[in-house]
C-alpha cells in the first residue's frame, strides 16, 4: 500500500509539472498542437507471479491533447488472451474452476513531455494512471469472478509524424497493480507488468 501511494504521489509531482508547462505552451503556436483521435494494438508482459496469464493481445482507443511539448492522454484497453495462457485454478463458491482464458479492460489518463525532438522525431517520458478490471471466471451473467485495481504507468514514448499531425508511436510503460484475488486458494495472480504498443494517431 504504501508503495502505490509513493508512486500516486509521483505521477501526481509530475503532473503537476507538466500541467504547469501545458498552461505556459497555451501562449505559443504549434501546428501539431490540437486533440488526435488514436487506436492501438500490442502486448503485455507479466513480471511475477501473473506470468501464467501469458501475453494478451491489447487492443485500445486513445484521445490525445497535446500543447506544444505536453500532451494529456484518456486511453482505453481491452485485453484479450488469444495467446498462450497456463492453467488457471479460479475458486467459485466451493469448488475450484479450471480457465485457460480471461477477459481484462483499463481505462488510464496519461500525462507526457517532449524530452527530443528532432525533424519528425519526438521522444516523450511520462506516466499514467488509471483503473482496470479482469474477470477470470463468468458462468453467466449474474456471477462473475473478477478482480479489479488501480495502477500506476510511467513509460517513453517514441512518436514519427507521417503528416502534420498524424503519426505512429511506440509506448512502453510499467504498470504497478495488483490483479490477485483475495482468496488463499485460486492460482496466484499478484505481480505488475509491462506492455509495449504501437499506435497510429490523427
Amino acid at each position: 500500500m504504501k508503495t502505490k501511494i509513493k508512486n500516486v504521489g509521483l505521477f501526481l509531482l509530475f503532473a503537476t509539472f507538466a500541467t504547469n508547462s501545458f498552461a505556459q505552451d497555451q501562449g505559443q503556436h504549434n501546428p501539431r498542437d490540437g486533440f488526435n483521435l488514436g487506436v492501438s494494438a500490442g502486448t503485455w508482459f507479466p513480471t511475477g507471479n501473473n506470468k501464467v496469464l501469458g501475453n494478451p493481445i491489447i487492443g485500445g482507443l486513445i484521445l490525445d491533447l497535446k500543447s506544444n511539448k505536453t500532451s494529456v492522454s484518456l486511453v482505453f484497453d481491452m485485453i484479450f488472451n488469444v495467446a498462450k495462457t497456463d492453467t488457471l485454478f479460479i475458486k467459485h463458491n466451493d469448488e475450484i474452476v479450471k480457465r485457460t482464458n480471461y477477459f481484462a479492460g483499463q481505462l488510464g489518463f496519461d500525462v507526457d513531455y517532449e524530452l527530443y525532438e528532432k525533424n519528425n522525431f519526438v521522444l516523450q517520458a511520462g506516466s499514467g494512471i488509471g483503473y482496470g478490471n479482469i474477470s477470470y471466471y463468468n458462468p453467466n451473467k449474474d456471477v462473475n469472478v473478477d478482480k479489479g485495481s488501480l495502477f500506476v504507468s510511467p513509460g517513453v514514448s517514441m512518436k514519427y509524424y507521417v503528416g502534420q499531425r498524424s503519426h505512429f508511436k511506440f509506448r512502453l510503460q510499467y504498470y504497478v497493480a495488483n490483479y490477485k484475488l483475495k482468496d488463499n486458494v485460486s492460482t496466484n495472480f499478484k505481480g505488475n507488468y509491462i506492455t509495449t504498443k504501437l499506435i497510429y494517431a490523427w
